[in-house]
């Protein structure tokens, strides 16, 4: 019997040399160990011999065992490397050759406009930051100085996600889209240390009446600075920077007055239109302005509710419209014909 298990032993590994598939291996297997047994005809014949040759047969039996189990194993897997690295070769790709430009893909103007609004901010030092697009009630205002009985939450046109997600929540804790990018700012201030300069860019979400510079859905730029000595000077002067380099160095630059829930003081600014050259159109309502950002000097509530002490530090905030950047860059009549899938509009850039 020990003669039968060793020519067993013999057969399995010339087979198994011969072996050069799965399904083949598999066979093997079955007719060794498990359907047919060859193993088991052979040890039928332990009835006939001494208790102490019975263990002796049966310990050979078992070594077999384990040797066909962990040489399989083996051979599986060096068949499957080899049909891998067959397939690795049959569809290698040559990286290095050049393809036609037909049809090449470019961006859209909204998304060239930030890319260089970006590269404009990260040459005068600031930071690029970004955040959820569903964000809390706490962050979207009552950090910002807009709690739930301010008025100026009359300004914002919000959506609200389901009733059935905000039903059970304390006011503070419900969700929304957001209505701007400010409540990045917000998460910066609690996690970074000062002083701080950011940018975030990032898409809004609005409950507008459509028309030429109004959207539902549209992309925002804010940025912040904080730190000890901010001004309301450096604030313009960091403006008409990047406007004249986002334009062009003839860009004329008007502020107004005006009343933010975050900012004190505030100021609405406009650029002179490129559309029409100041002599009026729909982009503009006629005026030869059109209104890009709201800026000011950051309420000092706003960076109490951040944990940033208002006596030592200071801090200045702009947010602005990407989409009417980019119509005034590229001399788009409508903010709205970018979301139109006008191929006509987009294959320009």
């Amino acid at each position: 019997m020990k003669n039968q298990i060793q020519e067993l032993k013999k057969y399995f590994l010339n087979e198994l040399q011969n072996t050069h598939s799965l399904e083949w291996l598999k066979s093997l297997n079955d007719s060794l160990l498990w359907k047919k047994w060859q193993l088991n005809d052979i040890l039928k014949g332990l009835k006939d011999l001494t208790e102490s040759e019975r263990k002796d047969i049966w310990m050979l039996a078992n070594e077999l065992k384990e040797f066909i189990k962990s040489e399989s194993e083996k051979k599986e897997s060096e068949i499957e490397n080899i049909h891998y690295k067959k397939i690795e070769n049959d569809e290698k790709i040559d990286v290095t050759l050049e393809f036609p430009n037909e049809n090449k893909w470019h961006l859209h103007p909204i998304s060239l406009t930030s890319k260089i609004l970006e590269d404009i901010f990260i040459s005068l030092w600031f930071k690029v930051e970004d955040g959820p697009q569903i964000e809390t009630e706490e962050f979207n205002f009552d950090k910002l100085n807009i709690p739930d009985n301010h008025p100026a939450r009359d300004v914002w046109d919000t959506f609200w996600v389901s009733d059935e997600i905000n039903s059970n929540k304390k006011i503070g804790d419900r969700h929304l889209l957001r209505t701007h990018t400010s409540p990045v700012q917000v998460r910066t201030m609690l996690k970074w240390e000062l002083p701080i300069k950011i940018i975030v860019p990032g898409r809004v979400f609005r409950y507008e009446q459509e028309d030429a510079r109004h959207t539902s859905n549209f992309y925002q730029l804010e940025w912040l600075v904080v730190g000890k000595g901010v001004t309301f000077w450096d604030l313009k002067w960091t403006l008409d920077t990047v406007m004249k380099k986002l334009l062009w160095e003839e860009t004329k630059l008007r502020f107004r007055p005006s009343i933010f829930p975050f900012t004190e003081p505030s100021a609405e600014i406009d650029v002179s239109c490129q559309l029409c050259n100041g002599n009026g159109c729909k982009m503009c309502s006629g005026t030869g302005w059109v209104e890009l950002l709201g800026a000011g000097m950051v309420h000092p509530k706003v960076l109490e509710a951040c944990n940033v002490d208002p006596e030592v530090y200071s801090w200045f905030a702009f947010g602005m419209w990407i989409d009417r950047i980019a119509a005034q860059r590229y001399w788009v009549s409508s903010s709205r014909m970018f979301y139109q899938n006008k191929l006509k509009l987009n294959e320009q850039f």
